[in-house]
């Protein structure tokens, strides 16, 4: 009789328990427990419209999830927006007190809403050292920079250790700061000089710092283990100024300025489904998930908000005739 491994070229893995849902999306295996083969299978992630922003701006910065964020800065003509803060509870947007000073496509990492960090950044005519700490009510200046920026990657998802990359101060360049809650230190550079990276994505320890510019847009790719960094696989299209959420193994890219949206396994770039509206120099949920993503803002001078649900996934038992 002819086997599934002589028909189609490999065996069918046999597994005493079920592995995770997504673990096992698209895969086919044998519960050798249950005595059933299955088969993992996922629906499409998608973005829907979220709450409409107070302010529209562009150049703004995101910190938290999709229900505990808060987007700090920002810029667009008449009214300077730049100091501007507002928070989202998941279906409206509530405006704060604002920075203390303007950090228009600065830095940014933290742990939610009530918990943030935006650093550097530019404030006409000049790019700022400052560092300001969010607790939820105001905003505290803390210990500046050492190389004043704008354009900056930032990842963390707390606010006593984070860092800073990429940017231009005005030329780009690589540099990379380590903040420990008090102050910053400079640390080992990025291989590759660039400014207006996708929105930091992953911790302190593990980062992950996509895309860039100046022309022509990069599609490189960078992973920081803590110490150092490491080019790894590059994006499927070059992307600049977009937005980004989850860790340095899962992660998602977006709205660079086209629609396109990519996501990251660890090892290479997939594209999924577009957001509604293409736009660069929005807000992000950094330091999330991949689960579920924001955007919001970004140019020309945007108010709406999209918001990112995974796909469902889920484990089917086969039926064999």
């Amino acid at each position: 009789m002819a086997t599934y491994k002589g028909i189609q070229g490999y065996s069918v893995q046999k597994l005493s328990d079920d592995p995770t849902a997504s673990e096992a999306a698209g895969q086919l295996f044998y519960n050798s427990t249950s005595g059933a083969f299955k088969v993992g299978i996922s629906g499409a992630g998608a973005w829907a419209a979220g709450g409409t922003m107070n302010t529209g701006r562009q150049g703004l910065r995101g910190v938290g999830i999709t229900t505990a964020l808060v987007a700090m800065g920002g810029d667009g003509p008449g009214t300077p927006k730049n100091q501007v803060c507002e928070t989202y509870n998941g279906t409206a947007w509530s405006e704060v007190g604002n920075c203390n000073t303007g950090h228009y496509i600065g830095g940014q990492f933290g742990a939610s809403s009530t918990s943030a960090i935006i650093a550097t950044g530019y404030d006409a005519p000049v790019n700022v050292p400052q560092t300001e700490l969010w607790n939820g009510t105001s905003w505290t200046e803390v210990n500046d920079v050492n190389t004043a920026r704008r354009g900056t990657g930032g990842a963390g998802t707390v606010t006593t250790a984070g860092l800073i990359f990429a940017g231009a101060t005005p030329s780009i360049t690589d540099a990379t700061e380590t903040y420990d809650g008090t102050s910053w230190a400079e640390t080992n550079n990025l291989n590759t000089a660039r400014e207006d990276v996708f929105q930091g994505i992953g911790s302190q320890a593990a980062a992950q710092c996509a895309g860039g510019a100046p022309p022509p847009t990069t599609g490189h790719n960078e992973i920081w283990d803590g110490t150092s960094w490491t080019e790894s696989a590059d994006l499927v299209a070059a992307g600049t100024a977009g937005g980004g959420s989850g860790t340095s193994t899962a992660s998602m890219v977006f709205g660079n300025p086209s629609t396109r949206t990519e996501t990251w396994n660890g090892t290479s770039w997939t594209e999924v489904a577009d957001v509604a509206t293409g736009r660069s120099l929005g807000g992000s949920t950094t330091g999330s998930t991949t689960v579920s993503a924001m955007y919001c803002g970004g140019s020309p001078n945007r108010d709406s908000t999209e918001e990112w649900n995974d796909p469902v996934y889920a484990i089917k038992t086969v039926t064999v005739s």
